[in-house]
């Protein structure tokens, strides 16, 4: 697990991040864009997310799709893209030698893409057809549901892949405006991780030291959640089994309990040992699955329990979720969860850190969400610090005092209902 991070900010106004990983044979650039769907206006919904696919289409020296990840997959290279509500992220994982050629091809993705008024056409059918994959998907799709209600007035309620409509109305020149107005090195942030000599490394200083005009910065405006009453939401679909989601408002990014909430979560819901687990699996037999987790955001954020289950167990299964909430926030937990918490952290974030890619997220995300510097080992020793009395705190604070939101997917036309569960 690295122990530092090296930074410096290119004569563009690009920041650079290095993570050296001993050990290792490959190497990873990742690129973090501070743009997602809660940056759009209404008419622009799904952008974010329909620039991410278009970057792939070709560039410049690689003027087709086909040309640009061929050349990848011949050298053997994993590379993906994703979008979220706050920023876009690409990365290329490689050989350590192929480090230069991949930053020569994201360069060309950011600056130098062709963006074929054609090939976006045809596009739109295609992430048509991803937001019918994950609203068939009710696993997947539960999220958007909750976040929808839990962000009720916010974009960040919007749905990151837009609507069909949305996305079958977007146009040319909104795309290209897009690109160009958030895709410039001072709202970007690369990371690169893994075995990077100095040549490498110069290169690719060189390739992405390009000169570029400034546009805008992704900035958010600040969202408060209301506190005054449970929400419900549900989404219609003939099942059998249902997916509930449950959640209250909680800390974003950079916040001072955040180490705090996690390991309440992991206690809850983050493990097969975890209360939840127990109560409603292996006592109840009510679900398959139950876990509960957090969400961050800039300025905001969710503690979420999520679990699917037989329709005819739905309020069975709800009113055991809120005792077990109950008693966290009025007695807290014991000495041992709390050591548990914090090994099952330990190890899993260390099994995580054996790749470069979860290295290069490690301190890229960590820079780009929160200004910070920290390692994961510094991070854990911060974690390490947390006593019975924080848990006990920041339970309390987030489950007696806010408002809890509920989203269900399954055969319900109307919330209101399972509002009187909240009461």
């Amino acid at each position: 697990m690295a122990k530092s991070i090296e930074f410096k900010r290119l004569a563009n106004g690009l920041p650079l991040l290095k993570v050296a990983v001993a050990g290792t044979a490959s190497a990873c650039l990742l690129a973090l864009i501070k743009v997602g769907s809660r940056l759009e206006t209404s008419s622009e919904q799904g952008l974010s997310h329909f620039l991410e696919h278009m970057l792939f289409k070709g560039t410049a020296t690689w003027p087709t799709a086909k040309e640009l990840t061929g050349l990848l997959d011949g050298v053997g290279a994993e590379y993906n893209a994703y979008t979220a509500k706050e920023y876009t992220g690409y990365y290329i994982k490689v050989a350590a030698e192929y480090l230069p050629l991949a930053a020569q091809v994201l360069q060309e993705m950011f600056w130098q893409s062709r963006l074929d008024e054609t090939e976006m056409n045809k596009e739109k059918n295609v992430i048509v057809e991803e937001i019918n994959m994950y609203e068939d998907n009710p696993l997947l799709y539960i999220n958007d549901v909750l976040e929808g209600a839990l962000y009720q007035g916010s974009s960040l309620g919007n749905l990151i892949s837009g609507s069909r409509a949305s996305v079958t109305n977007l146009r040319h020149n909104q795309l290209k405006n897009f690109w160009q107005r958030y895709y410039h090195p001072h709202n970007m942030t690369l990371t690169m991780s893994g075995k990077i000599s100095p040549t490498v490394e110069k290169k690719v200083r060189q390739i992405f030291s390009q000169s570029r005009t400034a546009g805008n910065l992704g900035r958010y405006q600040t969202f408060k959640p209301q506190l005054g009453v449970p929400r419900v939401a549900v989404h219609f679909k003939d099942t059998e089994q249902v997916q509930l989601a449950y959640a209250f408002p909680s800390y974003g990014y950079g916040h001072k309990n955040l180490p705090t909430v996690r390991l309440l979560a992991v206690i809850l819901g983050g493990n097969m040992s975890s209360r939840l687990f127990v109560r409603l699996r292996e006592k109840e037999g009510l679900c398959y699955s139950v876990r509960c987790s957090t969400d961050q955001y800039f300025g905001t954020g969710s503690l979420v329990i999520q679990a699917g289950l037989d329709k005819s167990r739905l309020e069975l299964a709800i009113q055991l979720i809120r005792e077990e909430l109950a008693k966290v926030a009025q007695n807290g937990v014991t000495d041992d969860e709390l050591i548990r918490a914090k090994e099952y952290t330990k190890g899993s974030l260390t099994l995580a850190m054996e790749d470069s890619l979860a290295q290069a997220e490690w301190a890229g995300k960590r820079y780009f969400l929160e200004g910070s510097f920290e390692s994961a080992h510094d991070y854990l020793q911060r974690l390490s610090l947390v006593k019975l009395t924080d848990i006990k705190k920041v339970a309390r604070q987030i489950l007696q005092t806010n408002r809890p939101t509920l989203a269900l997917i399954g055969p319900y036309k109307n919330s209101k209902p399972f509002t009187r569960l909240l009461t």
